[in-house]
């Protein structure tokens, strides 16, 4: 992913669509995390997984990390998109999701407005981690939703590159062309 080029390390990372204001893959994506439609992060989970899986840049990972949203969010949305996204991941390749290893540990505001560095400061210490020894040593693909600027996933990649040996993976539906 380019727009981390430089500021996080990570192994490899994809998107499985462009995301275009007015397309098809917003419409889907505003489903997803707007209208209840929960089933679109599964079946573009599952397209990734396929994706994955024969995919020469990539090794297996050892678990499928999604990013987490806040609680309250979670009650009022009913479930996390990323988790959707993951669980059809996991359905094609079998690999275990760890969604308790990171959490949200405070409330943010939208990131739709703001810039990029008002999006890596509203994030930065919004992610907490349990378990870091269950990670050392493994690889994980980290997986969301959209990047836009990658201060989302910038910032759980700041999180998790605490742990030993650990060597991060990227996925996501689809980055935001700017």
């Amino acid at each position: 992913m380019y727009r981390l080029t430089g500021r996080v390390e990570v192994e490899n990372g994809a998107a499985l669509y462009e995301f275009i204001k007015s397309g098809s893959v917003q419409d889907a994506i505003h489903k997803l995390k707007y209208k209840k439609q929960s089933e679109i992060g599964v079946i573009l989970g599952r397209q990734f997984g396929q994706r994955y899986k024969g995919s020469s840049v990539f090794t297996n990972a050892d678990y499928i990390i999604p990013i987490p949203i806040h609680t309250k969010r979670l009650r009022t949305r009913g479930y996390n998109q990323s988790y959707m996204f993951a669980k059809g991941i996991s359905e094609v390749t079998q690999i275990p999701i760890k969604k308790s290893v990171l959490t949200k540990s405070s409330a943010i505001q939208t990131q739709t407005k703001k810039s990029r560095s008002d999006r890596f400061n509203n994030v930065l210490t919004s992610f907490t981690m349990k378990n870091k020894d269950s990670l050392t040593g493994k690889t994980i693909l980290l997986v969301d939703d959209v990047v836009t600027t990658g201060a989302t996933l910038e910032a759980a990649i700041s999180i998790l590159s605490q742990v030993e040996d650990i060597k991060i993976q990227l996925g996501v539906i689809a980055l935001a062309n700017d």
